[in-house]
């Protein structure tokens, strides 16, 4: 496959490793070209190794590498990165798109609780890539543990945000108090014309993914309700809200996260949801790998916006040299 952009006379490449690969062949032929691949399977420790192809070389090209960055320990794409980006020395430059820097835990929940994402940051500005850019930041102010790198931020979830709009969502739902900006937002982008509801959570310290207090506040006019979250992880909050959601009279509730990372726990909130009538359909993306288990739900229930042209068109952007603010909205 020859390429369709000519960056400045500069071949460029679309590379990655083991974390989300699908979405990266389709990001790649978005763009024209085949995707680059190195071999980062584990040794017996458990630690990434990598590869480079021998008859590959990126030696002047603007390099590419596309992962998310959920943090699971020994292993992880952290680790995982790390040896993709040495792999690439050669390159002209070297651009990051992370797909999902998952920075949950770095909302202190607890005595002693250390935060990852200032961690992670400090090891990606030590690799001294060309350039970061980070798909719906937990926290938009996470960007500033990148600096001094050129950094960029962008949000999946306008994606999100048309697909409510083209089945006729019709009130917003936050599921916490942190949420609420976000619906303001969201109704920015919707105009619904309705108050949006809002429910409270308190988290119970001394157990994980555990919460002591939930309430909802707020009145149902909608007859279709999208609820609206950064990430999906236990949806234990979400199962909750979509509960009280149903209680205050709720008939069709849609819950929209453009990230998905399910826990043990996940799959049976989710089921439950589904099988009680709280929840019509989960709406997320592909930005991070979506184990085969949830696709089989049903995809009328389980529903997946392909993010591959979205991301696809931000990299064309920085090929060409061209402002990346058409795809930026603060969300």
């Amino acid at each position: 496959m020859t390429n369709k952009i000519n960056p400045n006379g500069n071949d460029f490449a679309v590379v990655s490793g083991r974390t989300n690969p699908e979405l990266v062949k389709k990001v790649a032929e978005h763009l024209g070209v085949d995707p680059i691949f190195l071999d980062t399977k584990s040794w017996g420790n458990g630690y990434p190794r990598c590869i480079r192809p021998a008859n590959v070389t990126f030696q002047g090209k603007d390099v590419f590498i596309v992962t998310s960055l959920q943090y699971h320990g020994i292993g992880s794409p952290v680790e995982e990165l790390e040896l993709i980006h040495e792999a690439c020395g050669s390159a002209a430059t070297r651009h990051l798109i992370i797909t999902w820097f998952c920075t949950k835990d770095d909302v202190e929940h607890g005595p002693g609780h250390i935060p990852n994402a200032p961690m992670i940051a400090q090891r990606i500005r030590e690799l001294g890539p060309t350039s970061v850019n980070l798909f719906d930041p937990h926290q938009s102010g996470h960007m500033g543990y990148f600096d001094p790198i050129r950094r960029r931020r962008f949000y999946l979830l306008r994606l999100l945000i048309e697909y409510a709009r083209k089945i006729g969502i019709n009130q917003i739902a936050g599921a916490d108090f942190g949420s609420t900006n976000r619906a303001l937002k969201v109704e920015r982008f919707l105009q619904t014309g309705v108050p949006f509801l809002i429910a409270q959570k308190v988290h119970q310290h001394n157990r994980e993914n555990e919460l002591a207090i939930h309430q909802s506040f707020g009145q149902i006019i909608g007859e279709r309700i999208g609820m609206f979250d950064d990430m999906a992880l236990t949806l234990s909050t979400l199962a909750k809200t979509a509960e009280m959601l149903h209680e205050m009279g709720a008939k069709e509730v849609f819950a929209f996260a453009p990230h998905f990372d399910p826990t043990e726990k996940t799959m049976g909130n989710l089921v439950r949801c589904f099988n009680q009538g709280l929840l019509t359909a989960f709406v997320t993306t592909n930005s991070t790998a979506i184990p085969p288990e949830y696709l089989s739900l049903g995809q009328e229930r389980f529903i997946v916006i392909d993010a591959s042209s979205f991301i696809g068109d931000v990299i064309r952007s920085i090929i060409k040299g061209e402002s990346t603010s058409p795809y930026f909205d603060d969300i």
